[in-house]
């Protein structure tokens, strides 16, 4: 059975990992006979990647251009942008008449549009924390999933009941792809690359500690950090290269223009994240055969499987990664990695290689349009009575926000969160404050006197300001957290992972006792 298929991905300005797995799908569709149209969104401008381009022009794909966005989580969907683009994409994918709608992150556009023309959606979606579903959200979610681990694919079936699967991610082994060089020799220079963006959550500061221990306990090797080497941490990280004089043994050596050459001149990955859902880079490296250490992040223990076809650590520090690069050190020089790269190819076949997959998403494909249903009788209609008077406060008031986009942004969870505090009485009651007199402190004082006027403002929570703010006084955090009958409004961008962590180790509850307003850093 041939289907017709329309792919939904981003807006194509960068080339991540998830838009890469989506793209590989539809690319794995077209080759075995499907009918596929690649949708790209156009809501940020027409400049698309180009990686887009080339894939789909080597596949003879078709690119569509729509206006939707979408969110790699629940909290902060444009629910205005999917009021305007909803009739644009449903006359569209009318016109297409597809079989199969089949995108990347929450896309509500997409999913409406599917319940009204009644065409299946599968949802590509991977992280989640369960806390990000503690409000009850209106229900314009998928009831098909696919995630690249059974980690995460478990908890989206638990938090939005769905039909969720477990597909790995695809990986094209090259012609030449066995590692023996150097193997068994104790002289040899082992060539270590670690691959990704330079991000906190990718914890490359800790590889470098690790690689830097076991140069100074006689390792023989030399590591490449592949990938965007830009920002804070990256700057961290290069400081301590400089500082240790470690240039002999560590390179930064930013993006590189083709991965073939990066996996061709390794021999191992080195993969540290502490935040991931199954890394795309261990699918590459086991397809280009190099001995995979990874930290235990999420879906990787589901697939790397210590001493036996990689190396896991056991945790996420220097020290756990410093061992397991003594380990495989160990193992190289006495030849036995040899056995762990011949079950890491059976794993690669089994798991990564474009026949596994293939064969994994054409049954999953199948049983989704044998046994498609329609889960919720929200439509597009009832979300547009449902949100009127929000919609309508945000455009009455949009000069009175610094930042009106911003705002817009959190419109969905606005709603919803003024759904819970209207469920418990007596919350006028409770002392109000925002988190963080900066520069976002006038939008969030409009936002809850625009949306939550049944409120009262007491001040503010800053770790560094004091005194007063538009005649409210400033407060340090221990000075509120003390009280436990308190409502607190979080409206900060940069430290907020810190404010919602010193708010949960205090015992308030998310979207209960203390509410985000401003746009999720995760």
């Amino acid at each position: 059975m041939n289907l017709k298929i329309i792919y939904f991905l981003d807006d194509g300005q960068g080339f991540g990992g998830a838009a890469n797995t989506l793209l590989q799908q539809a690319v794995l569709m077209k080759k075995v006979g499907h009918q596929i149209w690649l949708c790209i969104s156009n809501d940020k401008g027409e400049q698309i990647a180009p990686e887009y381009s080339a894939i789909c022009g080597r596949s003879n794909i078709k690119i569509i251009r729509l206006p939707y966005q979408i969110s790699s989580h629940p909290e902060d969907l444009d629910i205005i942008s999917a009021m305007q683009n909803y009739p644009i994409v449903r006359t569209a994918v009318r016109e297409y008449a597809p079989d199969l709608l089949h995108s990347i992150q929450i896309n509500p556009v997409v999913e409406l549009v599917s319940r009204e023309l009644r065409i299946p959606h599968i949802m590509n979606i991977y992280q989640i924390e369960e806390s990000f579903f503690s409000i009850p959200y209106m229900d314009i979610f998928p009831s098909y999933h696919i995630c690249d681990s059974w980690y995460y694919a478990n908890i989206w079936k638990k938090v939005l009941h769905s039909d969720s699967v477990c597909i790995r991610t695809i990986a094209e082994k090259p012609s030449q792809s066995t590692r023996t060089k150097g193997m068994g020799q104790p002289d040899y220079l082992v060539r270590y690359c670690c691959v990704g963006g330079i991000f906190t959550r990718k914890n490359q500061l800790e590889v470098i500690k690790a690689f830097e221990r076991a140069i100074c306990e006689g390792v023989k090797g030399k590591l490449v950090f592949y990938g965007y080497d830009q920002g804070a941490y990256a700057e961290e990280c290069k400081k301590y290269l400089n500082e240790r004089k470690l240039g002999k043994y560590i390179e930064i050596a930013g993006f590189c223009s083709t991965m073939e050459e990066a996996y061709g001149n390794a021999d191992a990955l080195l993969c540290g994240s502490t935040c991931e859902s199954y890394p795309n880079v261990i699918s590459e490296a086991l397809a280009h055969g190099l001995a995979v250490i990874s930290t235990p992040v999420a879906g990787v223990p589901e697939v790397v499987r210590d001493g036996f076809n990689g190396y896991l650590c056991d945790g996420f520090s220097s020290m756990d990664i410093y061992e397991k690069i003594m380990q495989f050190d160990r193992e190289w020089r006495s030849g036995r990695v040899q056995e762990i790269l011949a079950n890491a190819d059976s794993t690669y076949k089994e798991l990564h290689s474009p026949e596994s997959i293939g064969s994994e998403l054409i049954k999953y494909y199948n049983h989704v349009l044998r046994n498609s249903r329609v889960t919720s009788d929200i439509t597009m209609e009832g979300i547009e009575e449902s949100f009127s008077e929000v919609v309508r406060l945000y455009n009455r008031n949009i000069n009175a926000f610094i930042h009106p986009e911003l705002v817009r942004l959190k419109l969905w969870q606005i709603y919803h969160i003024k759904k819970v505090l209207e469920c418990f009485t007596g919350e006028s009651e409770r002392k109000v404050f925002i988190w963080g007199a900066g520069r976002l402190a006038k939008t969030m004082v409009a936002v809850i006197e625009v949306f939550f006027p049944f409120l009262k403002l007491q001040g503010f929570i800053d770790k560094y300001k004091e005194g007063s703010l538009f005649k409210l006084p400033v407060y340090r955090p221990e000075e509120v957290l003390k009280e436990c009958d308190s409502i607190i409004f979080v409206g900060i961008t940069n430290g907020q992972e810190e404010v919602l962590q010193i708010l949960q180790e205090s015992s308030r509850i998310y979207n209960q006792d203390y509410f985000l307003l401003t746009p999720r850093i995760w």
